[in-house]
């Protein structure tokens, strides 16, 4: 995936990354995922934001859907936002944030590298504990028994 290297792309990355320290100052990394300042943007693209928090700091934010910093920014960006808080999502998107996101904030000397690979190890076991589940529903036809 071709990132975007253009002035404006560039700027609203600056932009964010300081808005989100200010409110999280101690934030380990920041993630970009999506379309948005990739070559498959689109007018209507949102921005894709995940923040690496340490773990403490993260239970106690929770959830960061409507929060102050949420709405500041997609005041700051004009455009719709979508932040999540990385260590409270669940598994599969913390893998794909991990895996097919672009990592624009990283502080050296944090535990980014192990908190990557935990989250490629417990999707390797959830593979491991759904595979059975898959393949019934893969030769059945059927996922669900309702």
């Amino acid at each position: 995936m071709k990132v975007s290297k253009d002035k404006d792309s560039i700027a609203s990355c600056e932009r964010l990354i300081q808005q989100i320290l200010e409110t999280y100052p101690d934030t380990q990394a920041i993630y970009l995922f999506g379309s948005w300042g990739t070559e498959y943007e689109r007018p209507e693209s949102d921005v894709d934001i995940a923040v690496l928090l340490p773990a403490p700091q993260a239970k106690k934010a929770g959830s960061l859907v409507l929060s102050d910093l949420h709405l500041a920014l997609q005041a700051a960006l004009d455009r719709e936002v979508d932040l999540i808080n990385l260590r409270q999502a669940p598994t599969v998107l913390q893998k794909e944030v991990v895996m097919a996101g672009r990592k624009i904030f990283c502080v050296p000397g944090t535990t980014v590298d192990e908190f990557e690979l935990l989250v490629l190890a417990l999707y390797q076991k959830l593979n491991e504990e759904r595979a059975e589940i898959l393949a019934e529903g893969l030769r059945s036809g059927r996922f669900y028994d309702l």
